[in-house]
């Protein structure tokens, strides 16, 4: 049996923490004893989420893909907090269209903030990790990342690559106690969405999204950010210290196969 999830003085940075599961994730830390550095390009959002969570959360500026914003960063979470526990990278950006009219700009943004965003953070916080004795990396990835759907490419692609990277990073930094899984939630759910590229019409989507709720009950269940979170806390909790390079879908069972409720005693 492991130990109850326990975050207790634990140091995390969650980028895209402004909102949505971000903000989740970061109330989730502290409410299990940690110090969550929000990180985000929304200044406004960030303060206020700081302001609502209370003094165990911190604001910082970052554009996940970009270089300078990791190093100033880095350097001012040092300082503030004396060093880094955790990384939650989880900013993302969702653009949605057919594959022979994916403009290369918007691709190459996609890529920008889904995968070099991931990529420069691991780089950027594997040494403030390695001077704490080791540590735990989240990728959110999500089921577009463990399968494809029509006009998701470029997203797709992204998650997918996303969790390569996570492989990768848990065999070269597990050699200095840094644990790195990826945690793929679901889609098509409106209390987790993630920011479009640009304006898309949400609602349209969500109402046309296959669903494969998980029955609870005889009820039907949907995740939700909260369910999402809780994975994520308990990676980065010593009660997953058994775990790396691995895939861990929060999908309701979506991504389980197929369930044909016309077959004998359905």
């Amino acid at each position: 049996m492991s130990e109850p999830t326990s975050l207790a003085d634990r140091r995390v940075l969650v980028t895209g923490g402004a909102q949505g599961l971000g903000r989740t994730i970061a109330e989730r830390i502290v409410d299990l004893g940690g110090i969550a550095i929000i990180a985000d390009v929304s200044d406004e959002l960030g303060e206020s989420a700081v302001a609502a969570i209370g003094s165990a959360a911190v604001y910082q500026h970052l554009d996940v893909s970009s270089e300078h914003d990791w190093s100033a960063a880095c350097g001012a979470i040092t300082d503030a907090v004396g060093g880094l526990d955790g990384l939650v990278n989880n900013a993302a950006l969702l653009d949605m269209g057919p594959i022979e009219q994916i403009e290369p700009d918007r691709a190459r943004r996609l890529l920008e903030v889904n995968l070099l965003g991931p990529l420069l953070g691991t780089q950027a916080v594997a040494p403030l990790l390695r001077a704490s004795g080791g540590g735990s990396i989240v990728n959110i990835s999500s089921i577009g990342g463990l399968e494809a759907m029509n006009s998701t490419a470029t997203y797709n692609a992204t998650k997918w690559g996303l969790r390569g990277l996570t492989k990768a990073a848990a065999l070269e930094l597990g050699l200095d106690g840094i644990r790195v899984n990826a945690v793929c939630p679901g889609m098509g759910n409106p209390d987790m969405p993630t920011p479009f590229l640009d304006r898309f019409d949400l609602d349209r989507y969500l109402a046309s999204a296959p669903r494969l709720p998980f029955h609870h009950n005889g009820q039907p269940r949907n995740v939700d950010v909260h369910d999402v979170a809780e994975m994520v806390v308990w990676l980065l909790s010593d009660a997953a210290r058994g775990c790396t390079g691995a895939d861990f879908a929060v999908d309701a069972g979506w991504t389980a196969g197929t369930f044909a409720e016309g077959l004998p005693g359905f």
